[in-house]
C-alpha cells in the first residue's frame, strides 16, 4: 500500500513509529460542523454534491497506484480540502475559528463510529462500502499505533495530532450519509470534543 512519510517535527519527540498516512489538518471536523443547518458557516448544496462525488470517486481508486496517481486516502484528503476552499476566506469562517463553535475530536467513540459507518456503507454500492470500511480501519489503526509509540511534548499536541485522523474519519463517513441525515449529525456523535482554542488550533 502506498504510504506517505509523516514527520512529527514540533509535535512529537523520539518518534520511531515508521511510515504514516499524512493527515495535516483538522478540516474534517469543520466539514462535519458545517453540515448542520444551524452552522454559522454554510456550504452550498452543489459543493456538498461535489464533495460526495469526489469522495465516491476516491473510493474507486487503486490502493497500489502507479507513481503520481493518488490512492484512496490521498484523494479523500484532497476532497475534504476542496470542499472548504470556498468558505475559508470568508468572515464567517474566521469568526468560527475564533469563537466557541470551533471544536475538534479528542477521542473517537468506537461503537458510535461503527454505527455511523454502517449507515454510510448501506447507502453506497458494495464495493465502495468495502473501500470506505478499509479507509476507516486503516486510519484508526494508524493513529492508534502512533499514539502508543510516539512521545508528544504535551497533552495538547497529542490531542491536536490525533484530531487530524479522527476528523478525517468523521468527514469521510459523513460524505456518504443522506443529506437530511448529515444535517442532524453533530461532531459529538463521533466522540468527545474539545474547543479549538483549548488545543491551540490556529487554522
Amino acid at each position: 500500500m502506498k504510504t506517505h512519510l509523516l514527520l512529527f517535527a514540533g509535535l512529537a519527540l523520539g518518534v520511531s513509529a515508521g511510515p504514516a498516512f499524512a493527515v495535516e489538518t483538522v478540516d474534517g471536523c469543520d466539514i462535519v460542523a458545517f453540515a448542520s443547518k444551524t452552522s454559522p458557516v454554510q456550504i452550498a448544496p452543489e459543493q456538498w454534491q461535489a464533495y460526495r462525488a469526489a469522495s465516491e470517486a476516491a473510493l474507486g481508486l487503486d490502493w497500489n497506484p502507479p507513481p503520481g496517481v493518488p490512492d484512496p486516502l490521498a484523494a479523500l484528503i484532497a476532497a475534504q480540502s476542496d470542499v472548504l476552499e470556498a468558505v475559508k476566506e470568508s468572515a464567517a469562517y474566521q469568526d468560527y475559528l475564533a469563537g466557541d463553535h470551533c471544536k475538534v475530536l479528542s477521542t473517537l467513540n468506537g461503537s458510535a463510529v461503527d454505527a455511523l459507518l454502517a449507515e454510510a456503507v448501506a447507502a453506497i454500492p458494495a464495493k465502495a462500502g468495502e473501500a470506505l470500511t478499509q479507509v476507516v480501519a486503516t486510519m484508526r489503526g494508524q493513529v492508534d499505533s502512533i499514539r502508543q509509540r510516539a512521545r508528544f511534548r504535551s497533552q495538547k499536541d497529542l490531542i491536536l495530532f490525533s484530531a487530524r485522523y479522527y476528523c478525517f474519519i468523521a468527514a469521510s463517513i459523513l460524505a456518504f450519509l443522506p443529506p437530511d441525515r448529515q444535517a442532524g449529525i453533530a461532531l459529538e456523535d463521533f466522540g468527545e470534543t474539545v474547543s479549538c482554542k483549548d488545543v491551540g488550533r490556529a487554522a
